[in-house]
């Protein structure tokens, strides 16, 4: 439980940073696969959530309007762009030139 409420405090503590810093509203956040397994959340404070192995332990990373990497969904990496999140494709599903 204890390890539950410092996350919950980490997370808190990095969208209201985000939110002072970039105009940009937060989209969803991201969880170290480890802390999302354990954790079981798919959503806190009314955003979702997605486990992506860049995130150290006990952090997370906030993904705003930017476009980037935003996490990944049963191992297939999330993209955001434009606003949006798109899977990208596994590598052997994709055609080849």
């Amino acid at each position: 439980m204890e390890v539950a409420l410092n996350l919950l405090e980490s997370i808190r503590d990095a969208w209201e940073r985000h939110d002072d810093e970039c105009e940009k509203a937060t989209h969803v956040l991201l969880l170290n696969p480890g802390n999302f397994e354990m954790l079981g959340w798919d959503e806190v404070l009314g955003l979702p959530v997605l486990p992506d192995p860049e995130v150290e332990p006990m952090r997370c990373r906030v993904v705003c309007g930017a476009d980037g990497r935003a996490g990944e969904l049963d191992g297939r990496p999330v993209m955001w762009v434009e606003g949006e999140p798109y899977l990208e494709e596994p590598e052997d599903s994709r055609p080849t030139a």
